[in-house]
Order: structure tokens, then sequence, then C-alpha cells
């Protein structure tokens, strides 16, 4: 008999049938296996933490794509446009991570692939390395880039992938 009172239906939570009644199982469950994968027992439910860490990662990009734009060491012809491009895109998107509550997720996606690709071009080209002339801060911030973009990549592979939420989404937890 179910509860039809219970704390998971006032949520607005109905995944009735399962043993816990919080997430739909099944979904995660190949068929013919019992259990689900690995990384789907990982759960990190800190929404609001989470969209400041993406958000503070679009930042990073920004900035130090806004600092190598600023150097006198250009990565390879017409670089500084693409970095300005990225230095704008980062700031119209933490603008608007901040003040609004939309699902901007896969916008800073671009960004962070856009600047992985300055980055490779770069490195086909002339990147602002110590033994091409440049400051071990020029170089730092350049890696930088490389460093942030991926972190961006694995956060929000990891939110697609339902191991950690941003807000407004939470992950329903009945605790």
């Amino acid at each position: 008999m179910q509860d039809e009172n219970s704390p998971a239906l006032r949520a607005g939570v109905d995944f009735r049938g399962t043993e816990n009644a919080t997430q739909p199982i099944l979904k995660h469950i190949k068929p013919g296996k019992k259990r689900a994968p690995f990384l789907r027992y990982i759960r990190i439910n800190l929404p609001r933490t989470t969209r400041l860490l993406l958000i503070t990662v679009i930042a990073v990009i920004g900035a130090a794509s806004a600092a190598v734009a600023l150097s006198n060491h250009e990565p390879f012809l017409y670089a500084t446009p693409a970095l300005w491009g990225v230095f704008g895109a980062a700031v119209v998107f933490v603008v608007a991570g901040l003040i609004t509550s939309a699902r901007i997720w896969k916008w800073g996606v671009i960004i962070a692939l856009s600047s992985l690709l300055i980055y490779i071009g770069g490195l086909l080209g002339n990147a602002p390395y110590v033994w091409n002339g440049a400051s071990v801060v020029s170089a730092a911030v350049w890696n930088l880039t490389l460093f942030a973009s991926i972190a961006y990549m694995v956060l929000f592979w990891a939110l697609q992938y339902g191991m950690i939420v941003a807000a407004p989404d939470n992950q329903n937890f009945m605790d």
C-alpha cells in the first residue's frame, strides 16, 4: 500500500514502485543488471555551490583570456580578437549566471571549447611559453586557459551525468 502523504510525493517526486521512491532507478540500471554503474552512486547535492563553481570557472577562463590578450605575445595570427571574444562571452555568461536563475550551462561549454580551440591554435602557432620568450606569469596564465576549460568540461559532464546538481535544480534528497 502506498502512502499518499509521503515526503517524496509532497515534494513532487513521484516514482512509486522503486524501493526508496526518490529517483527513477530503472533509468540508471541497464537491462539484465542488478546495479547501476559505480558513478551513479556518487551524488553531491549542493546546487548553489555548484552554480557558483561553474560561474567561477568561466570567470577564470575569461580573465585568463583577457590576460593573454593584453600580453605582448600573440599565440597565433588574429588570436587577440578571438581571446577578446572569449572574454566578452565569459562576461556575459557570468553576469547572466549571477542575476538570473536560467540553466545556462550549455553556453559555458561553448566558451570552454572556444578557449580550448584557441589553446590548440597556440600550440600550432607561437604560444606564450618561457622558451618562446614569454614570462613565467604569461606562460602560467596561458596554461590556465587549458586547465580551466578542462575543469569546466568535467564539471559539465558530472552535471549531465547526475553526479552534481546546479541551482535552480536539486536532487530531491529526503533525508
